[in-house]
């Protein structure tokens, strides 16, 4: 579907701003921000509040609770997006954010059940200066003579949230829903055998300046059950998703999902683990940049194959969270669309 022949979008957010994450050990999970390479920059009696190199406060919020996704943020243009938002879409009222960072903020809740937060206004600290990427002798060209490669091993070093990704059972009114309230502008739909949505990439509508191929994506939940599927950020360079590989398969207390590789769709070169309590956060450098001028298209599975890697498609791991008799019917389902659309094509 064109988004010119839909009404205006209430708002066009600026990022993605954080996510609120709950686990029932601090101490645990601090360990986990430190070693997948994020930066604390407060603590509170019940909260840790981690950054990037770059300048906003805080990119991901640890609370004290069962573990769970607690809401997603957009930082937003201006303090008249909230009251847009507040007056057109029912979201709460503007308040001042008691915590560390600052800034204002409404809430809504999206399709899913989930509370989005609207910011404005966050405190902004001096970034991190994570050093120079090794300049690489390659394409025939010398730029790295008389030295030494000299990567440093140690966690990635986190540069800022970089999108996330929402599994839901109706992926185009999800979407929808997300381009009303925050102009999402759609990039790349993959499609099951059938016919069936299964994936529909967006990005930030940023005019003509150029922005991630995604920064929210609409996953089909094959287990029926809708959540947080990953969270997603990017480190500095190749060499830095390549170290933090390292480093969390030499802590053994992490479990590797899916990677490294490179995708096709987004072009990122990833790395994705599960937390200590089953969440999903995925490492990448080297993103697609688009702008307005994109024009979105529709991907069969094959057309969404990574360029390389172990597993060019999603592992299961990654795919499935939780086995049960709806996976299963659903795994059933696809593989019988695939086979009718294979008979079909001859």
């Amino acid at each position: 579907m064109n988004e010119i022949s839909l009404s205006e979008p209430i708002t066009r957010a600026k990022d993605l701003a954080y996510v609120r994450m709950q686990a029932p050990d601090l101490a645990i999970g601090e360990t986990f921000i430190e070693d997948f390479g994020l930066i604390v920059s407060a603590r509170t009696a019940d909260a840790i509040y981690a950054r990037g190199t770059d300048s906003p406060h805080h990119v991901y919020i640890l609370h004290q609770g069962e573990p769970a996704c607690r809401s997603i943020a957009f930082h937003m243009q201006s303090l008249d997006d909230l009251n847009k938002l507040h007056h057109e879409a029912g979201a709460t009222a503007i308040e001042e954010l008691d915590e560390p960072g600052g800034g204002h903020v409404v809430r809504l809740t999206d399709p899913l059940g989930f509370t989005v937060e609207a910011i404005f206004g966050m405190e902004e600290l001096e970034p991190i200066d994570a050093g120079k990427a090794l300049p690489l002798n390659i394409d025939g060209q010398r730029n790295r003579v008389g030295r030494f490669a000299d990567v440093k091993r140690g966690a990635s070093t986190v540069k800022r949230i970089g999108h996330l990704v929402l599994e839901c059972k109706q992926v185009e009114a999800t979407y929808l829903w997300y381009w009303k309230h925050f102009g999402i502008l759609r990039t790349d739909k993959v499609v099951q055998p059938s016919g069936a949505d299964g994936m529909q990439f967006a990005r930030l509508d940023k005019g003509l300046e150029y922005t991630d191929h995604h920064t929210i994506a609409f996953q089909y939940c094959i287990d029926g059950t809708e959540r947080l599927q990953h969270v997603s950020f990017e480190v500095q360079n190749f060499d830095d998703v390549m170290i933090g590989h390292d480093h969390l398969l030499e802590a053994k207390r992490y479990k590797p999902v899916w990677g490294i590789g490179r995708h096709r769709l987004g072009g990122q070169i990833y790395d994705y683990w599960k937390d200590p309590w089953g969440r999903i956060h995925e490492h990448w450098a080297d993103s697609d940049l688009l702008n307005v001028e994109y024009q979105a298209t529709v991907q069969e599975l094959d057309g969404a194959r990574d360029y390389w890697g172990a597993n060019q498609q999603p592992t299961m791991a990654y795919a499935i969270q939780n086995w049960s008799f709806t996976t299963v019917f659903n795994l059933l389902r696809i593989v019988a669309g695939a086979v009718k659309a294979k008979l079909t094509k001859g």
